[in-house]
């Protein structure tokens, strides 16, 4: 079994309710996992689950408490002067465990864009916390909406992982994709059918409602406390959900 956590900004915290989900009520599907793979915030939340779960709860603190001071910005996180990946860098280096780099290596897998190729890599192997870091900070990168310069690893330039592939399928086992906007996904909301009809972006299938472009709307610029909470609260339930339908809950 193989995890997948989409690519969606501040809907990262529906990702936490999945991953509460998961340690607390299926330790052992959690434990068995082979491979998780992140795209942008979905990276950090993988980053957490494999080297230290029980940080979930400091995550979901820090989530709201930047979603709160980039709310009070005129532009959001596009405001002049602003990087949101200085406090993203900041979390990480002082939450991440020393080790973090030998635990996540062949374990996280961080999808990253080429900036000159504008191709799609899969990172997995870090020879430090450091070159950790910097891979989740370049699949974290939106141009001009993160920060103005690229992250730059071993002198090549990254950006944004969910730029060219926000959904990673991997070819053997099964994959497991939780994704906080309607679709097809393994753990996902689930709106009214409606018209049935999906478009494909950087390798993720998202149904075509009004609730998926009010989602995409929070992704980038965060909602209310309140709102955030309930985010936070569905991925619990649809994390339950799945769960009890494969037979993997446990109370």
């Amino acid at each position: 079994m193989n995890l997948s956590l989409c690519g969606c900004g501040f809907l990262g915290i529906y990702h936490l309710g999945v991953a509460v989900c998961l340690r607390d009520h299926a330790p052992s599907l959690l434990k068995s996992l082979k491979r998780v793979c992140g795209a942008s915030a979905g990276s950090l939340v993988g980053c957490v689950l494999v080297s230290d779960p029980t940080k979930i709860e400091a995550c979901i603190d820090f989530t709201l408490k930047l979603a709160d001071d980039i709310r009070k910005k005129p532009l959001g996180a596009m405001t002049p002067g602003f990087n949101l990946l200085v406090p993203l860098r900041g979390f990480l280096e002082e939450h991440l465990p020393p080790n973090a780099h030998q635990v996540c290596s062949n374990a996280l897998y961080v999808s990253v864009t080429n900036v000159q190729t504008k191709k799609n890599e899969i990172a997995c192997q870090y020879s430090s916390r450091e070159e950790l870091i910097q891979h989740l900070m370049a699949s974290c990168h939106i141009p001009l909406y993160a920060a103005l310069q690229s992250p730059v690893i071993s002198g090549k330039k990254y950006m944004d992982g969910g730029m060219t592939n926000n959904l990673v399928i991997f070819e053997d086992g099964r994959t497991l994709t939780v994704s906080p906007f309607c679709g097809p996904q393994d753990i996902c909301p689930r709106d009214k059918p409606g018209k049935g009809w999906y478009f494909n972006f950087a390798e993720q299938n998202f149904q075509m409602n009004r609730k998926n472009m009010v989602r995409g709307m929070h992704a980038l610029f965060p909602p209310s406390q309140k709102n955030l909470q309930i985010y936070f609260n569905q991925g619990k339930r649809d994390a339950e959900k799945f769960l009890r339908k494969e037979g993997q809950y446990v109370s």
